[in-house]
């Protein structure tokens, strides 16, 4: 490892010998740079671009625990996808002192794995530091989000002396219809570490990378065929067709290789790629085989694996080929079946009095622009209602975009709703974004959670619904749009504006119409909502519900309402033996109403399930034996916290506060106890 003189003078010397283009403008200026040294011309950005001194002291910026729960929950379905692999990698790497992190498109850290050892671990490198090259210079992370492939990044090569203790490979990760995500990073604080062995590790991350996008792909593309074949020592091309050979989506890998043999945009069947095959005329017969395939234009020969479909479309439909000419090819619409259909409002209303005037009155205000505000729990289908408010209005042929306010963190609020114009900042796509407003130009805005908006958008959010213009970030050209915007909250909004925190205009703008949703417990038609919440579930098996279980449904109190009780009802139709389900298989108590006894403290009357731990067996390294005082207590402390959770919807942030815990202190225990929420 070089000192801090040696360190500085490399940096600036390897990045000024970078030869230069005679008058290129920056932009293909750096991507020359790019090209020639990917180091030297990360360092060249860092001092040219963001106006760093390498010999500076630097310290890593990190969001607060509220705004990496929110960044986490943006990023849910990437950590989902993530986690099995980064688990399954995790044994083989951390026996060296490796860690594993997964850092999204902003390059904020929002998972990791790793043993903590003190001799290897970083304490920059934990969730919720920020590893954006404009934020920290050269790093694995950010570079890789940067240069959009695979990259490693050994002791000095970092920019700031700082972290030349650390070595970190990163490879990016992008979405099935190939849109960056971002990044997988495997590092070590090692001065002593190889250069060799990080190359080894960069393989290792970029496998991984690989495994994780092909997760995302076959679960996008789960009803269409799929061709796998090599692009690399690590990488794979998957390709997804119909059962006509139209093609319906291209992962990163095979579009990279494809680029310069056909014109994507204009490719619609698998035989503009590949010379037609005769073998590939029975593909149920086919479905797992191995076979060399020829590339039109050339006629190299390929090896590839062909998978058929892990969903079968219901009979008599065929997975549809995709319409859209564009580069970005999306999964082929799955056909329609009858429990994943969108509800009707006459489905919302059931035969409750006060939902069947709700609907009555939404339906005379249809047509127009006036903004609806809904109002309940968490939990009652809010999101439902709004869409079937969609479906009906002479706007349905327009687009139904969904904004949740309390999911996207509050610095990104702006340009996810209102837009972006190109350059408006570091980071942004040069092609700018249009903003959730424009999107829903002509159709409906669903504004869920409004009650978390952030103070600042909501005046911004007030100018748009006042005067129908919109101005993205960075733009001074206004729009003109037409939508109809449905606002939802469980939360009292004439309490939030007595706290200054909602402003009162605003509300008076958004509810032009408030319907009150009622909570499950207070449904007169609680039967019916029930009886055809379990027949959905049990769709295809030949179950039937026992009058003890029906008793024990009706008479709890549903705090997690409908939500609640699809996830009881989905638990039990998995555990139930036989075709009778009974009161034995539901998962709450008599009578009760879940956390309804979680008193001040996190444990004081937690209510104990009657069914078994399950965490006890999995986390028994940390839960003292079954039988013990403490063992008693972990079980009491995990079902008040699977209880609130549930009271909240899901909610972290709340259940926090109904438990006196900090969110932090929350998260730890989630995880100590494996629990998924």
């Amino acid at each position: 490892m070089l000192d801090l003189r040696s360190h500085v003078s490399r940096i600036v010397s390897s990045a000024n010998q970078l030869a230069l283009p005679p008058g290129a403008a920056a932009e293909g200026k750096f991507r020359a740079l790019r090209a020639a040294d990917t180091m030297a011309a990360s360092w060249r950005r860092c001092m040219e671009g963001y106006r760093f001194d390498p010999g500076a002291k630097f310290r890593i910026e990190s969001v607060s625990e509220a705004e990496l729960k929110l960044q986490r929950e943006a990023n849910d379905e990437l950590i989902h996808f993530a986690r099995p692999e980064i688990d399954a990698m995790f044994g083989a790497v951390s026996l060296s002192g490796f860690s594993i992190s997964l850092g999204n498109i902003d390059g904020y850290i929002i998972s990791e794995r790793a043993n903590y050892n003190p001799e290897f671990y970083s304490e920059v490198e934990r969730a919720g530091t920020a590893w954006a090259e404009p934020s920290a210079g050269t790093n694995a992370i950010g570079t890789c989000l940067v240069e959009r492939q695979p990259v490693g990044v050994y002791t000095n090569d970092h920019f700031f002396y700082e972290f030349s203790a650390l070595s970190c490979a990163s490879a990016p990760l992008f979405s099935p219809d190939d849109e960056l995500l971002g990044a997988i990073n495997i590092s070590i604080r090692n001065p002593e570490l190889q250069r060799e062995t990080l190359k080894v590790v960069l393989g290792l991350t970029s496998g991984l990378a690989d495994r994780i996008g092909e997760r995302m792909f076959r679960k996008a593309f789960r009803r269409n065929y799929i061709l796998k074949f090599a692009t690399g020592p690590v990488d794979h091309g998957l390709i997804a067709f119909d059962g006509d050979f139209q093609l319906v989506g291209l992962n990163h890998a095979a579009r990279e290789m494809l680029r310069d043999r056909v014109q994507l945009a204009r490719v619609r069947s698998l035989w503009a790629v590949f010379e037609r095959d005769h073998r590939l005329i029975d593909l149920a017969r086919l479905g797992g085989a191995e076979l060399t395939l020829h590339l039109q234009k050339g006629g190299d020969a390929i090896t590839v694996s062909l998978s058929g479909p892990m969903e079968v479309p219901s009979a008599g439909a065929r997975p549809a080929a995709s319409a859209d000419p564009a580069p970005r090819m999306r999964p082929a619409p799955a056909p329609a079946r009858p429990s994943a259909r969108v509800l009707t409002l006459d489905d919302c209303a059931g035969s409750d009095p006060r939902m069947t005037t709700n609907v009555r009155f939404v339906r005379r205000v249809l047509g127009g622009s006036l903004p609806i505000l809904l109002l309940g729990e968490t939990g009652v289908g809010k999101d439902a209602f709004a869409r079937a408010v969609h479906e009906e209005s002479p706007r349905r042929a327009a687009p139904f975009v969904a904004f949740n306010c309390a999911s996207v963190p509050d610095t990104l609020i702006d340009s996810e709703l209102f837009g972006y114009g190109s350059g408006a900042f570091t980071g942004a796509r040069r092609e700018g974004s249009p903003g959730r407003l424009v999107e829903a130009d002509g159709g409906t805005l669903f504004l869920d959670e409004i009650g978390d908006m952030p103070i600042s958008q909501q005046t911004r959010l007030l100018h748009v619904l006042e005067s129908g213009e919109v101005t993205p970030l960075g733009s001074g050209k206004p729009r003109r749009i037409d939508v109809q915007v449905i606002a939802a909250t469980n939360q009292n909004l004439e309490a939030q504006i007595a706290r200054g925190l909602f402003r009162q205009d605003l509300y008076y703008r958004l509810a032009g119409a408030v319907i009150d949703i009622p909570a499950l417990r207070e449904r007169a038609d609680r039967r019916e909502l029930i009886e055809a919440v379990f027949a959905s579930l049990a769709e295809g098996r030949r179950l039937t519900l026992a009058p003890d279980a029906l008793a024990l449904l009706m008479n709890h109190d549903w705090p997690g309402n409908v939500r609640e009780l699809r996830h009881v009802l989905n638990r039990a139709v998995h555990v139930c033996e036989g075709g009778v389900l009974t009161a034995r298989d539901v998962a709450i108590r008599p009578g009760a109403r879940m956390a309804a006894a979680v008193a001040p403290g996190p444990f004081a009357a937690a209510p104990i399930s009657p069914m078994p731990f399950a965490g006890a067996e999995a986390c028994g390294s940390e839960i003292e034996a079954a039988g013990s005082a403490r063992h008693a207590i972990a079980a009491a402390e995990r079902e008040a916290i699977v209880a609130t959770l549930a009271r909240c919807g899901g909610n972290v942030k709340a259940a926090a506060a109904a438990l006196q815990l900090s969110r932090a202190t929350l998260y730890r225990k989630l995880q100590r106890y494996q629990i998924v929420h």
